[in-house]
């Protein structure tokens, strides 16, 4: 009897012990598995920081919404010369120190690149954070020029404001009114409008300014009608750029506003609904691209639009197409060969030189910062959709 227990003890023993030993192996396989991504590929990270909720998620939304859909594509093709990518997002929740830890979240998994942020003030705010570890940033809003180590995926504060000026000399406006959000974003676009305003003869007869989270600016109104500008200006994203276009409709104003590209979006389309004549954006031709004349912009964009309807059900907007620009030189670059920071910074540098984006074409070698103007276009609403003006 004693021999028998003596062999169920060591029978026991050898069991926990073998149940041990698989343990570890499979917690080492995890492991390996969470640090190759796939089998004994080669995992490639790159971080993305958007607004996917907070008032902001009215712009990056759908650029989280993309982040999905661009990592079911590169799944599906496997492997990029025998390395998988993996998209890592953070959603900084419209908090720009939420952002910035994001970012410190984002480097200590070993990120090669950042797209992001969906705010211009956010992007200044985590800029200095990814530049110096050398990453390279593709940011989705217009930053401040002379940012060093950025490629703008947005187009820039100078290509608003040429738009709107080939749109104020085309209905012989001279005389302008301007109204800005009090925020990174909103203080940057009147430098370069001032410029080229001056340029053309057109002038400022009056600025006033919001706080970005205002909820009336009747008042910024009622100064601007004063002056009896010929049209207004606003330079805001949603949800401010919508309550001063509101305010506007309930002043009784009989002139054109013109918004700048932070307002192409739904968000703002549903503030305005039914009450929205003379009102335009700068928009992406991805907003309007049934009504774009035949030809291989078109088809690009189409292809984006109905990749994009198929997982969500949605149409994406000109948010969206930053983001798809931002992923898709980085994967271009990873295609080449890079997959280094320095390497893929170099490759953008040197190699890039004209890519044919969503937003529209981009020169990276030259100083033309953003995609310039042909991927945007001034957008009137008509039936609560918007409406392609040339």
């Amino acid at each position: 009897m004693k021999k028998f227990w003596k062999s169920i003890c060591s029978f026991s023993l050898m069991l926990i012990l073998v149940i041990a030993l698989s343990a570890c192996n499979t917690e080492t396989s995890s492991s390996n598995d969470k640090n190759d991504g796939d089998g004994d590929k080669e995992v490639i990270k790159i971080g993305a920081i958007f607004a996917e909720t907070g008032p902001a998620s009215t712009l990056g939304k759908t650029q989280a919404n993309y982040v999905k859909l661009i990592q079911q594509q590169l799944d599906e093709e496997e492997s990029i010369n025998g390395k998988k990518i993996e998209i890592i997002m953070q959603d900084y929740e419209t908090d720009d120190t939420k952002a910035v830890i994001a970012a410190d979240k984002l480097i200590s998994e070993g990120v090669v690149a950042v797209v992001g942020a969906t705010q211009a003030s956010t992007s200044m705010a985590i800029l200095p954070k990814i530049s110096s570890e050398g990453i390279p940033l593709m940011t989705v809003a217009p930053v401040n020029p002379e940012a060093k180590d950025i490629y703008q995926m947005a187009p820039s504060n100078l290509t608003n404001a040429n738009l709107i000026i080939e749109f104020l000399k085309e209905n012989n406006i001279s005389k302008v009114a301007w109204i800005n959000a009090r925020d990174g974003f909103g203080v940057e676009g009147l430098p370069s409008f001032e410029k080229v305003a001056k340029e053309n003869d057109i002038k400022i007869v009056a600025h006033e300014e919001f706080d970005a989270t205002a909820t009336d600016m009747t008042v910024q109104l009622t100064n601007i009608r004063k002056e009896n500008p010929e049209a207004v200006i606003v330079w805001s994203r949603t949800p401010g750029a919508g309550i001063v276009a509101r305010n506007f409709k309930a002043l009784g104003f009989d002139i054109p506003m013109i918004q700048s590209s932070a307002s192409a979006n739904k968000g703002f389309l549903d503030q305005v609904k039914d009450n929205n004549e003379n009102i335009y954006v700068i928009g992406s031709k991805l907003s309007v691209v049934d009504q774009l004349p035949n030809g291989e912009q078109k088809d690009r964009l189409e292809k984006f639009r109905e990749d994009y309807r198929a997982m969500f059900n949605s149409d994406p907007d000109n948010f969206t197409a930053h983001a798809a620009d931002g992923f898709h030189l980085l994967i271009e670059a990873i295609k080449a060969g890079n997959t280094t920071s320095e390497d893929i910074h170099n490759y953008l540098k040197t190699e890039v030189n004209k890519y044919s984006g969503l937003t529209g074409s981009f020169e990276l070698q030259s100083d033309y910062v953003g995609p310039y103007e042909d991927g945007f276009s001034v957008l009137g609403i008509e039936n609560n959709e918007w409406k392609y003006y040339e």
